[in-house]
């Protein structure tokens, strides 16, 4: 499979949940990702409060590409989550009227929500037995797993992997099910953009978290990156995710044409990592990257 089929566009970064972008600058955005090659999108129901999906499928009703939509259930517009099933009913309902077909319908972030599992996993069958939907997934809250009975019902499972947290790859190594990674980038931490100034927006949900004495953490954290390779760290954290051989596809969360751009002279540039430097990386991971384990890092 060729890099540029190993990546979806991530939609979050786009919904203003990351800084508000005008609607019409949006559009523009996903045309030309479109054009670009990219044909696969990830989203949900809640990011944006749902405007993103709205102007997704305004962008696909107008395109002439065959557009993938991967979507969530059991997070609404409005911020209640619920995985009942009447609720996922009318979410599955809104999406396939915004977008007329879905590819991979995940469950969103489930903790201690879901009691009755067999019920679930039945109705996310059901739909897929009636072509509603192509492929049945569980997106991960971070860190927190599900036994592998449970997990291999799934076809995709998504999940957080990135230089930083990649306890995943240990974790789902005999899952049976299709890996998809998201945050690569560590929602922006490991852009090689990032600065112990950087102040983030209030419409930007970074900001409750990346501030203070943990951003300090986490740029040290990072900075030990240096001491194992000399190449830049967004190329470091992109060649590593891209060498995990069980890892199927990658999200990628854009906000700009560039970033675009970027992708696709990665997907024809990007740089071999090393297996020298991927043992170097484990041990990294082992130490906390440098930084003392009773401080709260990324």
């Amino acid at each position: 499979m060729s890099l540029i089929n190993r990546i979806i566009i991530g939609t979050w970064s786009l919904s203003g949940d990351f800084g508000k972008i005008p609607n019409q600058e949006v559009e523009n955005i996903l045309y030309h990702t479109i054009k670009s090659g990219f044909i696969e999108f990830d989203t949900a129901p809640n990011y944006g409060a749902g405007e993103i999906d709205n102007i997704l499928s305004k962008v696909i009703s107008n395109s002439n590409q065959k557009i993938k939509i991967n979507t969530k259930c059991g997070n609404s517009p409005n911020g209640i989550k619920s995985f009942k099933i009447e609720d996922m009913i009318k979410t599955v309902e809104h999406s396939l009227k915004l977008f007329g077909s879905i590819n991979i319908l995940f469950l969103h972030n489930p903790r201690e929500e879901i009691v009755e599992w067999t019920k679930i996993i039945n109705f996310l069958n059901d739909l897929k037995s009636q072509n509603l939907i192509k492929s049945t997934g569980i997106s991960l809250a971070r860190n927190y797993y599900f036994d592998d009975n449970l997990l291999n019902q799934f076809d995709f499972i998504q999940d957080e992997i990135n230089l930083l947290n990649f306890i995943s790859l240990e974790k789902l190594k005999k899952i049976k099910s299709k890996i998809i990674a998201r945050s690569p980038l560590a929602s922006g931490v490991l852009s090689g953009n990032l600065n112990e100034h950087r102040v983030f927006e209030k419409n930007d949900y970074r900001s409750s978290w990346l501030k203070g004495e943990r951003l300090k953490n986490i740029l040290y954290q990072v900075k030990n990156f240096e001491r194992v390779s000399n190449m830049k760290l967004a190329d470091l954290a992109k060649s590593f995710i891209f060498s995990q051989s069980n890892v199927d596809k990658v999200i990628f969360g854009i906000k700009s044409k560039t970033h675009i751009d970027q992708l696709v002279t990665d997907t024809e540039n990007i740089p071999f990592i090393k297996k020298d430097t991927l043992e170097s990386i484990i041990e990294l991971s082992k130490i906390n990257y440098g930084l003392d384990f009773q401080k709260k890092g990324y």
